[in-house]
């Protein structure tokens, strides 16, 4: 019964934190219309943050509930899981007639490759989150965010167009069921982990890295059909961009220090298919089944490689 009553409030806690965090970045954006702010400023901030919102309440929530592992486990699992699984959507649902080499904008990949040095070398280098390392992410992602605003000019059509009502109270509203949806996922997060006898790092990796991956993984299939993949290519480096930066940042500014076990190998699977997305991402894109289910089963050993 126990393990029922866990998986329900994981459940309810994962569409509240999702969909809430959706309608949040909806209304805010809305928020900042209304208030004027430049639609460039609003693409290269909100859109981005939106990606990352639901991992940034998981992580930070775990991090005020004194469990770093479970935030840093989150994180790592995320950007594997933009990097693998999203990629592995993309080959097996974009358009059967899609076949050629997309224009991206070298900028962002470029920027999420020097956020994940600096996580991935200083914990190579001294094994642990000190406060610093926090501080550097959150200045690196402001003044990255900073740079995107002035030179990519980055725009979202979906959300700048479309009209919310009420949008004060169902900010409020959007912001509580965030909160709350975080609430519920780390604490079943954490039950379950008591209740199998594994590390929370385990759990973040897996269950709350795949959970908050689930609108990149939505997005993906919806781009796809649309044949939009450098929109795939952009929600990924954006994401894991703020999710190291922002979302990593915070954690490790609100509870910095050791986490339960070793992730050395993961830090470097997370480089590594962080590379591999740059290098798909400038060559042919088309539909692939041996590439996407290729992908889909080394993220398969990956997570079978965890216990």
């Amino acid at each position: 019964m126990d393990i029922l009553i866990i998986l329900l409030g994981l459940a309810a806690g994962f569409i509240l934190l999702v969909k809430g965090a959706d309608l949040m970045v909806k209304s805010a954006v809305q928020i900042a219309l209304k208030l004027k702010i430049p639609a460039s400023i609003i693409g290269a901030t909100f859109i981005g943050f939106g990606t990352s919102a639901p991992e940034l309440f998981a992580s930070t929530g775990a991090a005020l509930n004194g469990d770093l592992s479970l935030g840093i486990g989150n994180i790592i699992g995320s950007n594997i899981a933009n990097s693998l699984l999203v990629v592995a959507v993309l080959y097996l649902f974009i358009d059967a007639t899609y076949d050629k080499k997309i224009k991206l904008n070298p900028t962002s990949p470029l920027w999420m490759m020097v956020v994940t040095t600096v996580f991935v070398s200083s914990y190579v280098l001294i094994k642990e989150f000190p406060f610093i390392l926090g501080v550097t992410l959150l200045i690196l992602v402001t003044a990255i965010t900073y740079r995107l605003v002035n030179e990519e000019a980055i725009e979202d059509e979906e959300y700048l167009e479309e009209t919310i009502t009420n949008v004060w109270p169902k900010a409020v509203l959007s912001l509580g069921a965030t909160i709350f949806g975080s609430s519920l996922v780390v604490n079943n997060a954490t039950d379950l982990a008591e209740l199998f006898g594994i590390s929370s790092l385990i759990i973040g990796v897996t269950v709350i890295a795949l959970g908050t991956s689930l609108p990149e993984i939505a997005g993906t299939i919806a781009a796809a059909r649309l044949k939009k993949p450098d929109l795939i290519f952009g929600n990924i480096f954006g994401s894991n961009l703020f999710n190291i930066g922002l979302v990593g940042g915070a954690s490790i500014v609100i509870q910095p220090g050791n986490i339960e076990l070793d992730v050395l190998v993961q830090m470097f699977l997370m480089y590594f298919v962080s590379l591999v997305v740059i290098i798909i991402s400038r060559s042919r894109i088309k539909r692939s089944p041996l590439i996407g289910f290729s992908m889909l089963g080394a993220y398969s050993l990956f997570i079978f490689s965890l216990f």
